[in-house]
């Protein structure tokens, strides 16, 4: 869900700010932007020097706004324009500016003292800078101050007191992403009429404090990425104009207060990688106009509850790796009208997918994977029009057709969308249909490994050009890797460990231009190594352990190389002074083969080298002291 911002246009804020004509005229704001002209260093789209000029009026200036009456600068909007350099205390003189943003830049150094006394400000966006220091004291005299944010800058302290005192019109706060530290303290409940409260992402610890529920008026509550413990306080439950709150990346930890169901307005609450336990509130089900709910990676316990299932409001359910467990109901979809994503993954569900999970037709997304699912895996998953990612792995199920291809993926072909499907780990004992091929231009993962597949890898899986993730180990497949894999010129990933090929490796493999990741280990290749292997530019990891390969190494000039594994195999000769160059190289292992003469004293260069394996081999010579 998006986040409201609260921008008030010019002409409001005017209405309320300008109620006094102050002393100085336009020269004076003319002198405060040509002082602020010269604090900035960078100035790439040339908007300062060629539109900023001293022989023209400051009115005329991009991103500069007058008032009409008592021409003197009310707005500057500079946001996005790249800049980059200090603010000078002389912007303080532009004593009738109502709104400031900066926002989008790389403005750098600490908020000067003179911008206290910008008294009518009521806009001050600093966001997306690399501003430092404290926050500044000052901000409290800013009395008409109702809209400020802070977000993504390098701001350190904590947090004041007083922060509230005196800016009693304040409606949004947003200091997230900076690197303040210590507890949220209470007095932010001074903050009467805030609407938007963001703390987000920095090193604030503590408790929540239950003075948070002083703030009536708060629309939108974020205080995750922080380093918060204890509970959340019953006292949340007095925010009853509440629409987001979200406290994620945090340890919190005990139960889910029964009080939230009486913040009837709630839109979304997230909840996400905490330690809360104890079963879901059935409370939550007072709120009738909620769209997200996230609480994955908790130790939540119990079932669902079951008038989760009838929100019709609701976009996005993510409960995965909590201890959940139960069964999904027959009708889950009766009441899901709205449901774009499931994630269900990581608990200890059971029983049978329901067919009817393609009555929830918006669904995008559908994570079930590492429970105890069983039964087939309905067909009609291929309904879901707009499904991108499917994950069923690791769980018990089998496939609903009655002939020994699975009908699954014949049924996926309509699902235009989809880029990832991940089925891997379960009792599939079936075989790829050619249709896979037909499956859409937009996969780009695909994980069948350890299903118990059979029969040969058909050709047409080199349809797939987008495919990045190829998991195919851990099967019985027979015959060879087709050459047809060459057409995945995108792959980065390609497991084919464990699937009792024989013969030559495929020179196939060699037109993967863009592959990082190889897993070959235990099959029955045999032969040697084909030398256009060197075409693999983009290896990084390299695994054909566990074969019967018997030539020596053409790898060396592959200089991405991170990790090789080409042990227990029959591969003889001397090892090649050339692999010294492989400077990128952490692990290698080449014990259990044949290989001979003397260890290259180049081997001993590799710096970044933290594991090496030579044993079990013909060779001779020392290990160096100092390797």
């Amino acid at each position: 869900m998006e986040r409201a911002c609260y921008y008030f246009p010019v002409g409001l804020l005017l209405a309320t700010s300008l109620l006094a004509v102050g002393t100085g005229d336009i020269i004076t704001d003319q002198s405060a932007l040509a002082a602020f002209k010269n604090h900035i260093v960078s100035d790439p789209h040339l908007i300062v020097t060629k539109n900023w000029s001293i022989s023209s009026s400051v009115c005329d200036w991009i991103g500069v706004t007058c008032d009409s009456s008592h021409h003197r600068v009310v707005a500057l909007n500079i946001s996005n324009m790249g800049f980059a350099g200090t603010i000078p205390p002389q912007l303080g003189n532009l004593s009738f500016l109502v709104s400031l943003d900066m926002s989008n830049n790389s403005f750098h150094g600490h908020l000067p003292e003179g911008m206290s006394h910008l008294h009518r400000l009521s806009f001050m966006a600093l966001s997306n800078n690399n501003l430092t220091g404290e926050i500044p004291s000052w901000l409290g005299v800013l009395e008409r101050l109702q809209y400020l944010s802070l977000r993504n800058n390098s701001f350190v302290g904590h947090l004041l007191a007083n922060t509230c005192d005196n800016v009693p019109n304040l409606k949004e706060l947003d200091l997230s992403w900076n690197q303040l530290r210590g507890r949220i303290l209470s007095g932010l409940s001074n903050c009467s009429g805030l609407e938007s409260l963001d703390l987000s992402s920095n090193q604030f610890n503590g408790y929540v404090p239950k003075a948070v529920g002083n703030l009536k008026m708060l629309e939108e509550l974020h205080l995750g990425n922080n380093s918060l413990e204890g509970s959340i306080p019953e006292e949340i439950g007095n925010l009853q104009s509440l629409r987001v709150l979200s406290i994620e990346r945090s340890n919190l930890s005990g139960s889910i207060p029964r009080e939230i169901g009486n913040l009837t307005m709630l839109e979304e609450v997230d909840f996400f990688n905490n330690s809360l336990t104890g079963p879901i509130p059935n409370e939550i089900g007072n709120l009738l106009k909620l769209e997200s709910l996230n609480l994955d990676e908790n130790s939540l316990s119990g079932s669902i509850p079951v008038w989760i299932f009838n929100m019709s409001t609701l976009r996005e359910l993510y409960l995965s790796y909590n201890h959940l467990s139960g069964v999904l109901p027959s009708n889950m979809c009766h009441g899901l009208h709205n449901l774009e994503a499931i994630l269900l993954g990581g608990n200890n569900f059971s029983g049978a997918i329901p067919a009817t999970i393609s009555n929830c037709s918006k669904l995008t997304g559908i994570f079930l994977g590492g429970n105890k699912f069983s039964g087939p895996i309905p067909n009609s998953i291929g309904n879901l029009r707009r499904l991108e990612f499917l994950s069923l792995s690791g769980n018990n199920l089998t496939s609903e057709s009655s002939s020994p291809e699975l009908g699954l993926f014949t049924s996926l072909t309509g699902c235009i969308s989809l880029m990832d499907i991940s089925v891997g780990d379960n009792p599939l004992n079936g075989v790829l249909p050619r249709s896979i091929g037909n499956l859409s231009i937009s996969v780009e993962l695909l994980d069948v490994g350890n299903s118990g597949l059979r029969g040969n890898i058909p050709d047409s899986i080199g349809n797939l050009s987008n495919l990045i993730f190829l998991g195919l180990g851990d099967n019985s497949w027979t015959g060879s890797v087709p050459t047809a894999i060459r057409g995945l010129q995108k792959l980065q990933y390609l497991d084919l460990s464990n699937i009792s090929l024989t013969g030559p490796l495929s020179r196939g493999l060699c037109g993967l231009q863009s592959l990082e990741v190889l897993y070959l280990t235990q099959n029955q290749i045999s032969g040697s190594i084909p030398g256009c292997f060197n075409n693999l530019t983009s290896l990084q990891y390299l695994n054909i352990a566990f074969n019967r390969l018997t030539s020596t190494l053409p790898l060396w000039d592959l200089k991405g190389l991170k990790w090789v594994n080409l042990s227990s195999n029959l591969l003889r000769g001397p090892l090649a002074p050339e692999m010294g160059e492989l400077k990128n190289l952490t692990r290698l292992d080449l014990s259990n083969n044949q290989f001979s003469g003397k260890i290259p004293s180049t081997i001993w260069s590799l710096e970044s080298l933290d594991r090496l394996s030579l044993a079990n081999n013909s060779l001779q010579g020392s290990i160096p002291d100092n390797f």
